[in-house]
């Protein structure tokens, strides 16, 4: 009886000490997070030193379109404004409401170009609009800056399981669409994006605290792709050592 006893005793904690063991969080991250200084953490590569940029902040400004209000399916525009002020100014906490009321009054249709540079200048977060070119969107990145562009997702690979990799498209809509990148990995193999097109059930985790969205990877190749199909441009954000304005610059959209 004792020895029984001692079995199912053994047999509980083993069980405990795996189920320990077990972070329950991003499927992706293989559970490791930690690092050597200076070496930087990135799911799917684990501590890498080199081949990379992330113009990340020590704070958390990735925002998802979801909850926004009447117009949070077209909100994917205001979304990135508001990253845009919170990255460059962690005071700027401007709600995605407020953005669009104050640009867009009484409208819930999608947002174009001219929107954004009206919302960047309306809360003095400096810009540059450059053309881009693979050349030109890396030496951004490498400037510290992030770039808030406005493509079609269509020419974005979509991922056939989107929990369980952090590459690639999360979802099926495949149109206009504007988005946040914040750096490069894999030797600018792939783009880091913060995608605000994040909603009820996008998570890495069943508590919903890890977004799909936050710190994706999209291929640099189809990103430039999808930049010539839809807007050959991009919104450097943080830097105003160029024009501002878009007068000379076809104006582009999100949505269909």
């Amino acid at each position: 009886m004792h020895k029984r006893n001692l079995l199912l005793f053994l047999l509980l904690a083993a069980f405990a000490w795996v189920s320990a063991c077990d972070d329950g969080g991003d499927p992706a991250n293989n559970g490791n997070t930690d690092c050597t200084t200076p070496e930087v953490y990135f799911p799917e590569y684990g501590c890498l030193s080199d081949g990379f940029v992330d113009n990340e902040r020590a704070y958390d400004w990735y925002l998802t379109q979801m909850g926004t209000g009447a117009a949070e399916g077209s909100n994917c525009g205001p979304t990135s404004v508001a990253m845009s002020l919170r990255w460059f100014d962690e005071g700027q906490t401007v709600s995605v409401e407020t953005i669009r009321d104050t640009i867009t009054p009484g409208e819930t249709g999608w947002w174009y170009t001219n929107h954004i540079e009206a919302a960047l200048t309306n809360w003095a977060t400096p810009f540059a609009v450059r053309a881009a070119s693979e050349q030109a969107v890396l030496d951004a990145l490498d400037r510290g800056s992030v770039l808030l562009i406005c493509i079609t997702m269509g020419e974005i690979t979509q991922a056939s399981d989107p929990r369980e990799t952090h590459f690639d498209r999360f979802y099926a809509y495949d149109s206009g669409h504007f988005l946040i990148i914040k750096g490069h990995v894999d030797n600018a193999q792939w783009l880091i994006v913060h995608d605000p097109n994040n909603w009820q059930f996008d998570y890495y985790d069943d508590a919903l605290t890890q977004p799909l969205g936050e710190s994706r990877y999209y291929r640099t190749s189809e990103v430039l792709t999808s930049m010539g199909v839809w807007w050959p441009y991009f919104f450097e954000i943080g830097v105003s050592d160029a024009t501002k304005s878009l007068r000379n610059v076809p104006v582009g959209r999100s949505g269909p």
